[in-house]
């Protein structure tokens, strides 16, 4: 028993750690928010467990606090799988409605029937009614899941990292969710939810850890099926979403934003796009720049260039020049309406 105690314990505390490590990190992507949120809501949820099972004084108010969070592992899961499905770099409006109406109803029932003083309605109704959302939620993000997925006919050799990430934590949340399920009819302990979130836990620890660059073995002739669709997919993922507005951005970020890993984005690159990633994201910041001098009268060539993606002003005009044949000035001359 000990051993288990320390195992889910530690679970939970680096389960918020790394909640609040992904919540905090700022790098405006909305699936790390919503997988730092998910993250929170279930090392509560396995927080409240723990102390239940080991505890011999039962504080109440930490039990609603732990029911509570299980009202927010469902929709979080299904937001993350969808910001993914749907390569979302931001948090929309209707996501956070969503999140805030849970949270507002969550609130408000803790306060109307706070389980010190109601514990019978929580047990016969308010606990049912949060197990039924985090299920329901869990099969909306089945569906985001599958879809990710269908583009590879669920081959797993064909998965990305992040692929293999969402398919490693959908099955943890699965397991845990089908685990908590069966023991609120008595079936089994809730420690046994505890243990895989911990070993989930640990498992993405140690890939944060043990992550590094090592060269492809891949043959020098492999070649990306259906090179031309995935390129199309790419170009709407970046006129869209705008990723190269990032002066930061690197060939593995754009890769884990587009869903692909990056030695098939750097040969999706070199095979169909012919120019290679340095080239390819110059392009997309050079339209953003035409765009703005066209649209932005008010600000400088400069400022124009840093609000295209580019990290310095040489970089901008030597990149302007080389792609249009003139420079940021004589390009916005000709835009000029011409004296009679």
């Amino acid at each position: 028993m000990p051993i288990l105690f320390l195992l889910s314990s530690l679970g939970a505390v680096n389960g918020v750690l790394i909640g609040l490590y992904l919540l905090l990190k700022n790098n405006n992507k909305a699936a790390n928010l919503y997988l730092g949120g998910l993250l929170l809501a279930l090392s509560l949820r396995i927080a409240k467990t723990v102390y239940y099972s080991f505890s011999e004084q039962v504080d109440f108010l930490i039990l609603q606090l732990g029911l509570s969070a299980c009202a927010f592992i469902g929709p979080f899961y299904f937001l993350y799988t969808k910001s993914i499905w749907r390569k979302a770099s931001k948090v929309s409006t209707p996501d956070l409605i969503l999140i805030g109406s849970i949270a507002l109803l969550v609130i408000t029932i803790g306060v109307i029937f706070p389980y010190r003083s109601r514990p019978e309605i929580w047990n016969e109704y308010i606990v049912y009614g949060i197990y039924t959302i985090w299920s329901g939620f869990c099969l909306f993000g089945l569906f985001n899941v599958y879809s990710i997925l269908k583009s590879t006919k669920f081959r797993p050799t064909t998965w990305s990292k992040a692929q293999q990430h969402l398919v490693f934590i959908t099955l943890a949340i699965l397991i845990i969710n089908i685990t908590y399920q069966l023991a609120l009819f008595g079936w089994y302990t809730y420690l046994w939810g505890a243990i895989v979130f911990s070993l989930g836990i640990y498992y993405l620890i140690g890939n944060l850890l043990v992550m590094t660059k090592i060269p492809s073995q891949q043959t020098t002739n492999f070649t990306v099926p259906d090179a031309a669709e995935k390129l199309m997919e790419l170009n709407r993922f970046m006129i869209q979403e705008k990723p190269f507005l990032n002066q930061k951005l690197k060939m593995e970020n754009l890769a884990e934003l587009s869903g692909m890993n990056k030695h098939t984005l750097s040969k999706l690159l070199n095979q169909e796009y012919k120019h290679g990633f340095a080239h390819y994201v110059k392009t997309y910041r050079i339209e953003e720049a035409k765009h703005l001098i066209q649209n932005r009268p008010e600000l400088s060539l400069e400022g124009i260039g840093f609000e295209a993606g580019f990290s310095s002003k040489s970089s901008f005009f030597e990149a302007f020049k080389t792609l249009t044949g003139s420079t940021p000035s004589e390009y916005r001359k000709t835009l000029e309406p011409i004296a009679l």
